[in-house]
């Protein structure tokens, strides 16, 4: 394969072997094999996660289906996570219970919010949204290695609600689609700068 292709593909490869590495979890809890399987893939995603940007901005194939592809991954390794929690350990799944289905619900809202003003799913890539994933990390090892989250939790789920609320403002006030919109002030500057434009076309 050519070097240029080969540039091409990596990330998409990182972005897509996400969701597969979140169902080996699921499997890890549903037939009950070592947890340290899950360990791995869990590692191995976050790495996938951290690298296909990096690597797609350093090769200068950062395009925005790349972008939403790996938004996607984001929410379906998420679920898919999810799920491996509850199998795994229901009993801390439900403890924290009220703060998930709030949080849940928060995501499932802002898609039809996105497809109002967009026509398509925000991919935004927020520092919140990072903070978030971040939190989850201790989160997931604590829970299935350990079975025990040490209110790591409900500060993960809190920091989730701030990134959802976050994106659902930025949504509100992009003036268009735009995806790596890191905070809600950047989504306010481009806000201003479109009004200035047109402003100044009148």
């Amino acid at each position: 394969m050519p070097p240029g292709r080969i540039r091409t593909a990596l990330p998409w490869a990182l972005v897509c072997v996400r969701p597969p590495l979140g169902a080996l979890g699921v499997l890890v809890a549903w037939l009950e094999w070592p947890r340290w399987i899950w360990l791995v893939s869990f590692v191995l995603a976050i790495l996938s996660d951290v690298y296909d940007g990096k690597l797609a901005r350093r090769f200068g194939v950062a395009t925005e289906g790349l972008r939403r592809a790996d938004s996607i991954a984001d929410d379906v390794f998420a679920y898919v996570s999810l799920a491996t929690f509850w199998i795994a350990e229901p009993g801390i799944v439900s403890e924290h219970g009220w703060g998930l289905i709030a949080l849940i619900a928060l995501d499932l809202l802002r898609v039809p919010l996105d497809w109002w003003r967009f026509g398509k799913r925000s991919s935004y890539h927020a520092t919140s949204m990072r903070a978030f994933g971040l939190s989850l990390i201790p989160v997931g090892v604590l829970l299935m290695m350990r079975g025990d989250v040490h209110g790591f939790l409900w500060l993960a789920l809190a920091l989730g609600a701030w990134a959802e609320v976050e994106g659902a403002l930025m949504t509100l006030i992009l003036p268009r689609w735009t995806v790596d919109v890191r905070h809600i002030g950047v989504a306010l500057a481009l806000r201003r700068d479109a009004r200035a434009g047109a402003g100044a076309g009148d």
